[in-house]
């Protein structure tokens, strides 16, 4: 079976008689172009005022109109492929701005798409906020009925009970909360402070300290003496005083033998957040302030952490930072 192919020759032929047919057709307009601009013949380009050669105008522009109206169209050939290029310009123009606005419909079809699940993200957390309101209002309501249902001295004694429940709460909270702040102290910050008042490095710049490091003292600097110095360490009379203050003060009772460095540090920064807190909730009977026997790296690091405050005008009264309210003081 035979397939008839282009003439592609014979194309090419068309194309080039009607590229010279374009050519010569441009050739001749301007030629006419030039014999025109040639001629004595005015163009008129305003129309006048005065009334006779406004008519003269009208008459020359009448006159042109019927020979172009009586002019023969200049169309191309029958066999010419010019059609058929404007045809195929026209086309591809229809093509390529089809194209186009199917891209920006289809970005802009994204953008709704993302909007709309947007809207949707929020429409549904909307529901589910209306669905728990409405829960929490039936929950309100019933709670209400029953109120307006019950004794009032039973009332009374489920609000008592409740408050009971909620103080044994907070107090178990609040055990806990010593507990682990205890469990700081003893295992961590104790030997800090010890350090510090023995003339050592501030709480929080060496952390890794024992009880032979404390014994064994610090310079001058503040850095670490040799070990085999404790007994001749320059701080033995000032961490002798700080042991004995704290002897003084222990409970009756208690465990039998000098406590050390580190834990005459523990009971000292222990004894003065109880303190603290005593004299916060009115408890010590002389405001809010602490008095303090001197300066001790207990109430430096209570400072320092942000949690007390030194009185404006006396550097031995300390007081908790109450964090509910600003101080007026």
């Amino acid at each position: 079976m035979d397939i008839d192919m282009p003439d592609h020759a014979a194309f090419e032929a068309r194309l080039d008689q009607t590229v010279k047919a374009l050519e010569d057709r441009v050739a001749r307009q301007r030629a006419a172009l030039d014999k025109l601009r040639a001629s004595s013949v005015s163009v008129p380009t305003t129309p006048s005022t005065d009334p006779k050669k406004r008519l003269q105008q009208l008459h020359v522009i009448k006159a042109a109109y019927d020979r172009l109206t009586a002019a023969e169209l200049s169309l191309p050939a029958r066999d010419s492929a010019l059609p058929s290029l404007l045809a195929t310009r026209n086309i591809q123009q229809t093509v390529s701005g089809t194209k186009a606005a199917i891209e920006a419909d289809q970005e802009k079809l994204r953008l709704t798409q993302q909007d709309l699940q947007r809207e949707q993200a929020n429409l549904n957390d909307a529901k589910a906020l209306t669905t728990a309101l409405e829960r929490r209002i039936e929950r309100l309501r019933a709670q209400q009925r029953e109120k307006d249902q019950r004794d009032p001295s039973q009332a009374a004694r489920d609000l008592l009970r409740e408050k009971q429940k909620t103080k044994q709460r907070y107090d178990q909270e609040a055990k806990n909360l010593r507990n682990a702040l205890n469990d700081f102290v003893n295992h961590h910050l104790a030997s800090m402070l010890a350090a510090e008042d023995l003339g050592g490095p501030v709480v929080g710049d060496l952390i890794d300290l024992d009880d032979d490091l404390l014994a064994a003292g610090f310079t001058h600097q503040g850095k670490p003496r040799a070990r085999a110095k404790v007994k001749e360490s320059l701080q033995e009379a000032n961490r002798q005083r700080r042991i004995d203050e704290f002897c003084e003060r222990a409970d009756q009772g208690g465990e039998g033998g000098s406590p050390s460095e580190k834990d005459a540090a523990a009971q000292e920064v222990q004894q003065l957040i109880d303190d603290l807190f005593g004299a916060l909730l009115g408890e010590a009977g002389s405001g809010v302030y602490v008095e303090l026997d001197g300066d001790s790296a207990a109430a430096r690091f209570l400072v320092r952490a942000k949690v007390a405050q030194f009185h404006p005008k006396d550097a031995r009264r300390l007081r908790l930072v109450d964090f509910g309210r600003e101080l007026d003081d």
